[in-house]
C-alpha cells in the first residue's frame, strides 16, 4: 500500500491512537473499538502503516472466522472505520475490504429467565469482583456496558448511589442496596481499597497499556467480552441481556423503576434494597 508523505514514519498503532483521538466516539466506543481490533493491533502495531494490504487483512479476517456472527460483524465493523479513517488522510486503504460482506446474525430474542434460578446461579459465584459485578446489574437493571464504565469516583458511598454514564454518554443516578455494597466493599478489599480508577478491572496486568484503561498499578478495565464470558461460565450459557431483561421484569413486578431522580424518596429505596433477592 502507497502512503503519502507526510504519514512516512507513523506506525499503525499511532496512527490508531489518533483515529480514537481525533474521532468524536463517545468513551464505551473508543473502548470497544481498541477491544475488537487488539488481535490486529497486537501483532502490527509496530509495524508502518503500510503494512496493510489485502493479503493482511484477507488473514486477519479469516482468524476471526470463528467468532460468533455478532462478534465478527462489529470487529468488521470497527476495521472499516479504521481503514475510512486512514483513506481521508491519504492512504489507499479503500480496496482492502472489497467484497467483504458482514455475516449474517440470527434474531436475538432476549427475554427474562426465571428469578429464582438467577439468583440461585447469582448466589454460587465465589469470586469477589465477579460476585459484585454481576449482583450490581442485577440489583440495578444495569446494562453490563453501564457496569464496566464505573470509576470508584463515580460511587457515593454515603447514599449508596452510583453516577452511571449510559447510552450516549447520558449520565443518571442509581442506588445500590446495602448487600451489594457489602460486595463491592469486599472486592475492593482485595484490591488494596483504590479510591481512583475503573471500579472492575481484569486480574493480569494489560498487554497493552497505552490503550489501555489503567488502574495506577497497570490493571486494565475489564472489557464486555470478558464479561460475557465469565458470565456464561457461571450459568448455562445464558446471556448478559438475559441478566439485565430478568432484573428489570423483577422490579417491575414490584412497581420499582429505574432510578433517574436523586429526589426519589428514601422510603422507595428501602422497600427495593430489603427485598428478598439481595445476595
Amino acid at each position: 500500500m502507497n502512503k503519502p508523505d507526510f504519514l512516512e514514519m507513523l506506525t499503525l498503532a499511532r496512527a490508531f491512537e489518533r483515529f480514537l483521538q481525533e474521532a468524536s466516539f463517545a468513551r464505551r466506543t473508543r473502548e470497544s473499538y481498541a477491544e475488537d481490533l487488539a488481535p490486529l493491533l497486537t501483532q502490527y502495531g509496530q509495524a508502518d502503516v503500510s503494512v496493510l494490504t489485502t493479503e493482511i487483512i484477507q488473514a486477519y479476517l479469516a482468524r476471526q472466522e470463528a467468532l460468533a456472527p455478532t462478534t465478527y460483524n462489529r470487529r468488521l465493523a470497527a476495521l472499516r472505520s479504521f481503514l475510512g479513517f486512514l483513506c481521508v488522510r491519504g492512504w489507499q486503504t479503500e480496496t482492502l475490504l472489497a467484497g467483504v460482506e458482514r455475516k449474517p446474525e440470527r434474531k436475538r430474542v432476549t427475554r427474562a429467565l426465571d428469578a429464582q434460578r438467577v439468583e440461585a446461579a447469582l448466589r454460587q459465584i465465589t469470586d469477589p469482583r465477579d460476585r459484585a459485578l454481576f449482583w450490581l446489574i442485577y440489583d440495578g437493571g444495569l446494562r453490563c456496558q453501564e457496569a464496566l464504565a464505573i470509576d470508584i469516583e463515580d460511587i457515593s458511598w454515603p447514599d449508596r448511589s452510583i453516577a452511571i454514564h449510559g447510552k450516549g454518554d447520558r449520565p443518571r443516578e442509581m442506588f445500590f442496596s446495602r448487600a451489594v455494597g457489602t460486595l463491592l466493599d469486599k472486592y475492593l478489599l482485595t484490591r488494596g481499597q483504590p479510591r481512583s480508577g475503573p471500579l472492575f478491572v481484569t486480574q493480569r496486568k494489560a498487554r497493552l497499556p497505552r490503550r489501555a484503561d489503567l488502574t495506577p498499578d497497570g490493571y486494565a478495565r475489564l472489557s464486555y467480552r470478558q464479561a460475557d464470558t465469565l458470565w456464561k461460565k457461571y450459568t448455562p450459557d445464558w446471556d448478559l441481556h438475559q441478566l439485565r431483561h430478568t432484573a428489570i421484569s423483577v422490579r417491575a413486578a414490584h412497581d420499582y423503576t429505574e432510578v433517574v431522580n436523586p429526589a426519589l424518596s428514601l422510603e422507595c429505596r428501602a422497600e427495593w434494597c430489603s427485598m428478598s433477592h439481595a445476595p
